[in-house]
């Protein structure tokens, strides 16, 4: 079957790179760096917000991938 044939580590990294971006993102909104825009710039201040938390997610995930390929899983 067709719908059977998924690539795991597609997958994993997925879920991985949503659940640190969610994580990132509400590290990134406790941090107040919305001190560091001027008052008034509420877009500005989200998409920043947003590219900080997708470049966190990121790294922790190629991070956590990394250490997962490096390790020898052998399934008997």
């Amino acid at each position: 079957m067709m719908f059977l044939d998924v690539n795991v580590y597609n997958l994993i990294y997925t879920f991985v790179f949503l659940i640190m971006f969610v994580i990132s993102y509400l590290i990134v909104i406790a941090t107040r760096i919305e001190t560091l825009f001027k008052q008034g710039k509420v877009w500005e201040i989200r998409v920043f917000q947003f590219f900080i938390a997708i470049i966190l997610a990121y790294l922790v995930t190629q991070g956590i991938m990394a250490l997962v390929n490096s390790t020898q899983f052998t399934i008997k």
